[in-house]
């Protein structure tokens, strides 16, 4: 059964709200329930890339230790065209005078969530399951939020923390809109893309073990990067690699779970010659061995009209107050890895300002927080559309735009200082 009221109730436990109950217990506040549609281990791998500035702050909470142990070091990222490298960003060095996270930590999702799950339970706080929200009010009394549960079951809290992705219940309920903040269109090159955890056999030496690599031709695009051995049927010899293709929309949909034979077809065509699994275009072919997870994303980009809300019961009192974090806040393109890492960062900086207007008895630093993150997040929008902007120049059709924008990038990344920026940038070091 569930309890009757709490202070502070969190829906959804993905990385931001396991986040969030534990840099709220850290602060003090004791009085929390956390709940989730799911039960535990449904949630499948999608963000695979942790940054600097979230280390930092899951370095507040005592768990950065924990997730870079089961992690890869990543120095930076590389992408090519034929054999010429035209964009690099190296975090090592780079980094290095601003945090002591000079790289890139790449691990899954569902590692991470392992980690912060084992961490709340050892503060003490039980994950309930499954618990899906179908409705939320104002008490007639003005004296909290009823939050009503498919069950049938209910929970009357004084604030609900909406951590439940990008099609939030709670962020419904409370009539936030979520709409693009420019309307700007994803190229329909890059709109769509096919993400994959995957073995390859035989191993190749052109498979990076600590940086992000792409390959960027006229079919497409094809990004690899390192992973740990996370999943329990691998053997512990098994070099993991997470593998991105971009879908045009013109091909139509990609299947919801691509298959090996798929993602092999992919590579063959989008791939570099040296990673091909036929041997009339390569002499030693590379072949997938082992899907361990695949899916599809349908990119787009979309921001909460605001991060906080009080809500008022019928009578038109106070009744209690909503916050929204991570993906139920915003969404944008997975291009440069900052979903997980944003929404990590709303939930460390949300706890300190719950604290902060419970003492006080004020909002004032909810409202201040509100208007920071969503700051955040649309510099992080921008920021990742510019990213896909780029990549539909060196993929156009054009062949006088690709030849271009091929040569000004590459022309660019022979500057330390730009090469500094990129890794600052990612980092989310001046992003916080």
């Amino acid at each position: 059964m569930l309890p009757e009221t709490t202070s502070v109730l969190i829906i959804g436990t993905g990385p931001t709200g396991l986040t969030a109950a534990i840099a709220l217990v850290k602060q003090g506040i004791q009085d929390i329930i956390i709940v989730d549609a799911q039960l535990q281990g449904q949630n499948s791998s999608r963000a695979v890339v942790v940054h600097a500035a979230t280390l930092e702050a899951l370095e507040s909470i005592g768990c950065v230790e924990a997730v870079i142990a089961q992690g890869v070091k990543g120095r930076g990222m590389m992408f090519n065209r034929n054999s010429a490298t035209f964009i690099s960003a190296e975090f090592q060095g780079l980094l290095t005078p601003y945090t002591r996270y000079d790289f890139v930590l790449l691990v899954p999702q569902t590692v991470v969530e392992d980690v912060l799950h084992a961490e709340l339970v050892h503060q003490g706080v039980q994950v309930l399951r499954p618990q899906r929200v179908v409705g939320m009010a104002g008490s007639k009394d003005h004296k909290g939020l009823n939050v009503t549960f498919e069950s049938g079951e209910a929970i009357r809290a004084d604030y609900v923390i909406g951590a439940d992705g990008k099609n939030s219940v709670v962020r419904e309920l409370a009539g936030i809109s979520y709409i693009d903040p420019d309307d700007t269109p994803i190229d329909d090159s890059i709109s769509q893309l096919v993400l994959a955890d995957v073995v390859f056999s035989p191993r190749h030496t052109s498979l990076s073990d600590d940086c992000l690599m792409a390959h960027v031709s006229p079919s497409g695009v094809f990004l690899t990067l390192p992973l740990p051995s996370y999943h329990p049927d691998l053997l512990s010899d098994d070099m993991v690699h997470r593998i991105m293709f971009n879908i045009p929309a013109s091909l139509g949909p990609p299947p919801s779970s691509p298959s090996t034979e798929y993602l092999q077809n992919l590579l063959n065509t989008q791939g570099p010659a040296h990673m091909s699994s036929d041997p009339a275009v390569n002499q030693q072919p590379i072949h997938i061995t082992k899907t361990v997870w695949s899916s599809r994303y349908r990119t787009s980009s979309a921001i909460a009209g605001t991060f906080f809300k009080p809500l008022y019961n019928e009578e038109g009192f106070l009744s209690g107050r909503v916050a929204i974090i991570g993906d139920a806040a915003h969404t944008h393109s997975p291009l440069g890895g900052q979903g997980m890492n944003l929404g990590i960062r709303d939930a460390v900086f949300l706890a300190l300002a719950l604290k902060n207007s419970l003492l006080e008895n004020t909002d004032d630093e909810l409202e201040t927080w509100a208007l920071t993150r969503r700051t955040r997040a649309l510099t992080t929008v921008q920021m990742t559309k510019q990213i896909a902007a780029s990549a539909s120049h060196i993929l156009s059709p054009n062949r006088f735009v690709a030849f271009v924008s091929f040569w000004i990038f590459r022309f660019l990344t022979r500057f330390a200082f730009l090469r500094r920026m990129a890794a600052w940038r990612l980092s989310g070091l001046g992003n916080r």
